[in-house]
């Protein structure tokens, strides 16, 4: 039989749906793919696997076994539980070795090399830093806001403080010193040394002549005060407390008002409250007064001394009585009006 001949004959018994005769394997051609095993068909890849499908278009191939289907055979293996249990720990577990890592790295790299000091008014710069206790090696990290606003807290001098951290390697400290709104005498080292009052009865410091500002000069001296042993911080009786803040009131609305008097003794009479006596500066007659001063009672001593200076009046009158509401003067005769 001619070749197209046999081609033909091949076409004719596709179409009509009969199978090609298969060439047996003891003689003819043998069957390509197979490589020396001994059995036709070893190694044979079939046409019907080139494009995934079989005789069943499901994708099965004869003499080709197939992976059995399960109900997970195809799950993606990030759903498995254990597998993202797995991922989280390992993530978790280096977060952790990071946080170490700079939790031991960080704080010897960044140290503090900057430091803003604000809100000071007679305190230096130094004096600040070494009221909070500040080393020569402060890290951001080991630097506790807190204890240094402790620190600053213990000095007498300061009322307030606020200590932030400033990344990389600041620190800012505001301080509120105390305002001194009185003066008194102490004996401090063997001398006698004037100390400031603040308004809460608090004598925070002793006043360095060579550093007092001018204003200290303008502040009331208290008398009829004794100090034993005195040091910066030491606080006054808390009935006296009172007196002192009526002072910072009138300091903050017209000190000009109590740069008008010398002195203001303290008086502590035997049975009642006790009692001031104001020593004017102009004139050399004394006031008694109620232990809480005010700018309205002030204003009224000042004119009554004018109005006695004006008509000669002031070498007669011993004594002027503000502590009712009825001004009385008592004469030095012992006659009083």
């Amino acid at each position: 039989m001619s070749e197209s001949a046999l081609h033909d004959r091949l076409r004719t018994e596709r179409q009509d749906g009969s199978s090609p005769r298969r060439p047996r394997d003891d003689g003819g051609f043998p069957y390509e793919g197979s490589y020396g095993s001994g059995r036709p068909g070893a190694g044979f890849r079939d046409w019907r696997n080139e494009s995934g499908y079989g005789e069943s278009g499901r994708g099965e191939s004869r003499g080709f076994a197939q992976a059995p289907r399960g109900r997970n055979a195809h799950r993606p293996v990030a759903r498995d539980p254990a597998v993202r249990g797995i991922v989280l720990l390992l993530l978790v577990a280096a977060v952790v070795a990071l946080v170490a890592a700079a939790a031991l790295l960080l704080p010897s790299a960044l140290r503090i090399t900057h430091y803003e000091v604000a809100g000071t008014a007679t305190m230096s710069r130094s004096e600040v830093l070494s009221a909070a206790l500040i080393h020569d090696k402060e890290y951001f990290f080991t630097t506790d806001p807190r204890r240094v606003r402790a620190n600053l807290l213990a000095d007498p001098r300061i009322a307030d403080a606020q200590v932030r951290r400033i990344f990389p390697d600041g620190l800012r400290i505001v301080v509120r010193e105390r305002q001194a709104v009185a003066t008194a005498l102490a004996e401090l080292d063997g001398e006698e040394r004037l100390v400031l009052i603040d308004g809460t009865g608090m004598a925070f410091a002793a006043a360095d002549p060579s550093a007092v500002p001018a204003s200290v000069d303008n502040l009331p001296l208290v008398s009829g005060l004794r100090f034993e042993g005195f040091r910066p911080g030491t606080r006054l009786p808390d009935e006296l407390t009172p007196f002192f803040s009526s002072l910072g009131e009138i300091e903050r609305g017209d000190g000009a008002l109590l740069s008008a008097f010398s002195e203001i003794r303290l008086v502590k009479p035997r049975f009642g409250e006790t009692e001031l006596v104001l020593y004017p500066v102009q004139y050399r007659i004394p006031v008694r007064a109620a232990a809480v001063l005010n700018a309205s009672t002030l204003r009224s001593i000042i004119l009554v001394l004018d109005v006695l200076g004006s008509r000669n009046l002031g070498a007669s009158v011993a004594e002027i009585d503000f502590r009712t509401g009825t001004v009385v003067y008592r004469s030095k005769e012992g006659q009083s009006g």
